[in-house]
């Protein structure tokens, strides 16, 4: 039990912290990809956070994967690039321009990074 609180507060720190994180999880995606646009969204920044919510994170690019496998990989990626361990509390969207709009249409409030 004392372990799983402990896991528990570390992901609430890193939750915490999300400006930090998304500034580095965008730089790990415009390292991989070249230009791009890094936007947090949901609780966080619309001030509803939780001690179990996570940070939604969209990375923007006419270069983002197709295929399944293709987008795991670069998630991978971004994630060992920022730094990230393997248990934390941010979920990476991976958006083309054209999908983008969608996300415009159902988020209510975002931050650009």
């Amino acid at each position: 039990m004392l372990e799983v609180l402990k896991v528990k507060l570390k992901l609430r720190k890193l939750a915490l912290e999300w400006v930090f994180w998304a500034n580095s999880i965008g730089k790990a995606a415009k390292n991989l990809l070249g230009e791009c646009e890094t936007y947090v969204f949901c609780s966080v920044v619309e001030g509803k956070a939780t001690g179990g919510s996570d940070v939604d994170i969209l990375i923007v690019s006419d270069k983002i994967p197709e295929n399944s496998r293709g987008r795991g990989n670069l998630k991978a990626k971004i994630e060992e690039m920022a730094g990230l361990p393997l248990s934390h509390p941010f979920e990476i969207h991976l958006a083309n321009k054209h999908d983008f709009e969608w996300y415009r249409r159902h988020i209510k409030k975002v931050v650009k990074i």
